[in-house]
């Protein structure tokens, strides 16, 4: 990171790196409190109207959960992905299916661990309910529960980081970014933590918009990178939290940000050095907007799918207390499962289970396959609706 890469009033705000003589780390200045929207009024307008309609269509859901524990585990593929993971839909939910990971990439723990780490985040969120939630103590529990068994990991999950990092090059003189040092971490957090629990004043003429806060939020938690490492998919975990902390549902922006990875590091890069908020802001709320309609979208079609197995299933002349009729929703919060994993989850035989799942698979609404010594049953048409892309979705 050279000095002419930033903006004149972040040059004034470099710091010597110990330990690396001739390098600077960039100290931000504190969380804007609000960014004037010259240019991208529009694109929050419309963010905000997306956000709105993905609330009435929630609070329309019967049981809207069995659609978010879907939304949850695509959402933990993607933004483990733009980390670089291969572990994809089926691989997550065969090794939560399972519990083993032979034969599966390496790297699904770490997709898992961001799925056990969302949902520690949504319990507390509905726990303590309203933005007093989001403290620095929830954000080193995602962290601890991201980075728990993570091998290569160098630092200690749960803790701010005790050394200098940086982002991009292999060495910190080629770095594109260079975060806070260590001993600057904590108070550069205290300001954010006062930031996410932000409630307007009363002189405040207006008030700063959920999505406004969320962009705002996400880029200074990336220009701290408070942890060695799980930065990035830290940061992402947050922006549901947000949302879930004011009572509204979960928007995941990870398949927009992972079809756009370059804008996107760029966007927060010119942030980080320049102080191109407007920029930053367009590019999250376009990106917040497109989500939220893939959100609708995906939601729509699991509840279709939803309704074609109950009516296939009732078309089947069984008694209205039949096990089998509590499969369609099982299978769309769970679209893989074992025979042991049902017996579990529905509190039946071992018995019963296995022909329930032999009827759905007889069906064709189950896939059976032979992973890790298991029977494994999967909902293909599931997996397929979550394994399309944001840019899919758009052209249907």
């Amino acid at each position: 990171m050279k000095k002419t890469d930033l903006c004149v009033a972040r040059q004034k705000l470099l710091v010597p790196v110990e330990d690396y003589s001739g390098a600077f780390a960039l100290v931000p200045p504190p969380t804007p409190r609000f960014i004037q929207l010259t240019g991208m009024h529009n694109e929050l307008i419309r963010a905000h109207e997306a956000l709105s309609a993905l609330k009435t269509l929630t609070e329309q859901l019967p049981k809207p959960d069995l659609v978010m524990r879907t939304l949850d585990r695509r959402e933990a593929v993607r933004s483990s992905q733009i980390e670089g993971t291969h572990s994809d839909v089926n691989d997550l939910l065969v090794y939560e299916a399972t519990g083993s990971h032979e034969g599966l990439p390496s790297d699904v723990l770490v997709t898992l661990n961001y799925v056990k780490a969302l949902d520690h985040g949504l319990k507390e969120v509905r726990r303590i309910n309203g933005v007093d939630v989001l403290t620095n103590e929830l954000i080193k529990a995602l962290h601890l529960q991201l980075m728990t068994g993570v091998k290569d990991f160098k630092g200690t999950p749960g803790e701010f980081r005790k050394k200098q990092n940086w982002i991009g090059g292999f060495k910190i003189y080629n770095a594109r970014f260079v975060p806070p040092p260590a001993c600057k971490v904590q108070d550069c957090m205290n300001d954010l933590e006062s930031f996410l629990q932000y409630t307007p004043g009363e002189e405040e003429q207006m008030e700063v918009s959920i999505v406004l806060r969320m962009a705002i939020a996400h880029a200074q938690f990336e220009t701290i990178h408070p942890f060695i490492d799980g930065n990035g998919r830290v940061g992402r975990l947050l922006l549901p939290l947000m949302l879930a902390a004011e009572g509204y549902p979960s928007i995941y922006l990870a398949g927009f940000l992972k079809s756009n990875q370059k804008a996107y590091y760029d966007a927060l890069a010119n942030v980080q050095l320049q102080e191109k908020w407007s920029d930053w802001v367009t590019f999250f709320a376009t990106g917040f907007e497109q989500a939220a309609h893939e959100s609708m979208i995906t939601a729509r079609e699991l509840l279709a799918l939803l309704e074609r197995w109950k009516m296939a299933v009732n078309a089947l002349g069984l008694r209205s207390d039949s096990v089998i009729k509590r499969f369609p929703e099982l299978l769309i919060a769970n679209p893989v499962v074992t025979v042991k994993q049902v017996k579990d989850l529905l509190g039946i035989t071992f018995p019963t289970a296995n022909a329930a799942l032999a009827k759905l698979k007889e069906m064709g609404i189950l896939v059976q396959t032979e992973r890790q010594r298991n029977r494994v049953f999967m909902a293909m048409e599931v997996i397929t609706l979550l394994d399309k892309s944001i840019d899919d979705l758009k052209n249907e």
